[in-house]
């Protein structure tokens, strides 16, 4: 297994590395404790006034700016950030940290509460021709539907030849959307009162596309997070490795004093 010490010769700021949930949970011990250390647990939204609160992090929250780029602060999930004598962990969870909280020694309870929960997770997948719908709680399905819909491709040439076959495509497309869409409430419906988040993945511009036009996706707004799940194509046998996607982390290795 990849150690703390092996990824901070290899990796440079601004480099994040995906890191599942087993593989963290295992290297989080590896970071060992000094009369320096410290963490810092940040929920999503504008957190600035409780982290200026502390002279250090604030300091550092300064930094990391400018070392990982103010979006990768501003996620719907939150951050954790840890500090042990000149290094840092910053690790951007799958799902949302719950609250605000520091401490001046090294402390893992809320990540390994965040990374333990098996919250149950709509999945929805789609590419222009194909598309996938699953339901997982933790790493496993619960339910799932993949199906297919026939779309033309791209046509090169011009003229009225072009404009012709683009609203035959736009016509397919339109039905392939109401076709997922319909699935979405089928798949979802059973499980829409407790279903804690939604993950999409795909092509990014069929994904907005479908978002646009599907009422029941426009309902679980609240729910939806904003990180894409790379799938390129949406099949029964890629739904298998999904599960452990949901969980993976974006972790980037910082030296503070850079």
């Amino acid at each position: 297994m990849v150690s703390i010490n092996d990824l901070f010769t290899t990796a440079e700021d601004k480099s994040p590395v995906w890191v599942g949930r087993s593989k963290l949970l295992q290297m989080l011990p590896q970071a060992g404790e000094s009369a320096t250390s410290s963490c810092i647990y940040v929920q999503p939204g504008d957190n600035s006034d409780w982290i200026c609160k502390d002279e250090n992090w604030k300091h550092r929250w300064e930094l990391l700016s400018s070392k990982i780029g103010e979006g990768a602060l501003t996620n719907d999930t939150g951050i954790a950030c840890i500090q042990f004598d000149d290094y840092g962990l910053v690790i951007i969870p799958p799902f949302p940290v719950d609250k605000n909280s520091a401490y001046d020694h090294l402390d893992y309870d809320e990540l390994y509460k965040s990374l333990s929960l098996d919250y149950l997770v709509g999945v929805v997948l789609l590419r222009l021709g194909r598309f996938s719908v699953a339901v997982f709680k933790g790493t496993d399905i619960v339910v799932s539907k993949t199906d297919s819909r026939f779309v033309k491709g791209r046509h090169k040439k011009g003229g009225s030849s072009q404009r012709r076959f683009e609203r035959i495509r736009e016509g397919q497309s339109r039905k392939l959307f109401d076709k997922v869409c319909e699935t979405v409430g089928n798949t979802f419906e059973p499980y829409s009162q407790n279903l804690d988040y939604v993950l999409l993945g795909g092509d990014a511009i069929t994904i907005n596309n479908f978002l646009k036009v599907c009422p029941k996706m426009e309902s679980m707004e609240p729910k939806i997070l904003s990180r894409r799940l790379n799938i390129r194509d949406p099949k029964r046998d890629t739904l298998e490795h999904v599960g452990n996607l949901l969980w993976q982390s974006r972790v980037y290795f910082v030296h503070w004093n850079e």
